[in-house]
């Protein structure tokens, strides 16, 4: 990923204001810097940051963030480049803002739309401190030559966020990360990603991938934790999962778009999957 444009400065929430923010295909980030903040997706709980916390949208979604504890009674859209806060106004929290222009993300549906990390994962893991300490610093300086600095900043608390969620993936036996490393699987991979509606057989990702049907199965398997095709499914599910949560789509529809042209076979497959038919899914998610 490379950072084509940052804006990020210390904000104030007001406490019973209700903040709109349009992800426009940017990346947020926002540290609690003293207090703690709400962040709500659409249909979607709330999540809590608390202060010393972090919490990231790698995916430009929108959402709302607010001072949790108060009735809320404004509105307010929240943009980029930011106001910047009243730091001798106490009230509220006082939130350091990121929005990130970034080039794509080569495993974007495998990354959640939102990656919170309390102030003990902070505190274990001192690089994100230390860079998100250098990007404050560099947030509030003037002039064009703190942009780049900022934009590397940047990158590189995007690793290693990356590195927290390619973590728990391995985890579950998915070792995407290694995969990325490996130039003939991340080819891949990145179709995969980049086409997970097409009509992908075993032949066909191997040609992709400039291997053999046999050679690309097992080094897959050995270096990803699982078949290509077994991979495959996965990712149409998170991208089914994510069309049936905020997209005004039949099921049929959401089928079609992630590669299905049976929708039995889409429903026996986002089961196995996910434990539930994707109408449960659908309104379990909008309940």
């Amino acid at each position: 990923m490379r950072v084509t444009a940052l804006h990020a400065r210390l904000i104030r929430l007001v406490a019973g204001t209700r903040y709109e923010v349009r992800g426009n295909m940017n990346a947020m980030a926002y540290n609690a810097e003293a207090g703690a903040l709400m962040v709500k997706l659409p249909n979607r709980d709330a999540v809590l940051v608390e202060e010393g916390g972090h919490c990231s949208l790698p995916k430009g979604t929108d959402h709302e963030i607010y001072v949790p504890g108060h009735r809320l009674c404004r509105v307010q859209r929240l943009e980029a480049p930011f106001v910047p806060a009243a730091l001798s106004n106490d009230s509220g929290s006082l939130v350091f803002a990121t929005s990130i222009a970034a080039s794509s993300n080569p495993l974007p549906d495998i990354v959640p739309d939102i990656v919170v990390l309390a102030k003990q994962e902070m505190a274990g893991d001192r690089r994100l401190d230390l860079v998100f300490d250098m990007l404050r610093h560099h947030a509030t300086l003037d002039g064009d030559d703190r942009s780049q600095i900022s934009n590397r900043l940047a990158e590189v608390a995007a690793i290693i966020l990356i590195e927290h969620v390619l973590r728990d993936l391995k985890a579950d036996g998915l070792n995407a990360a290694a995969g990325a490393t490996d130039p003939q699987i991340r080819r891949v991979l990145q179709a995969i990603h980049e086409k997970p509606q097409h009509d992908w057989s075993l032949d066909a990702l191997a040609r992709h991938g400039g291997l053999s049907r046999s050679v690309l199965a097992e080094r897959f398997k050995a270096i990803v934790g699982q078949p290509p095709i077994d991979y495959l499914t996965r990712v149409r599910m998170a991208r089914a999962a994510r069309m049936l949560e905020t997209a005004d789509l039949s099921v049929a529809d959401v089928a079609f778009r992630v590669g299905y042209q049976s929708d039995a076979s889409f429903h026996k497959a986002f089961r196995r999957m996910m434990g539930t038919s994707p109408s449960a899914y659908r309104q379990g998610r909008l309940r």
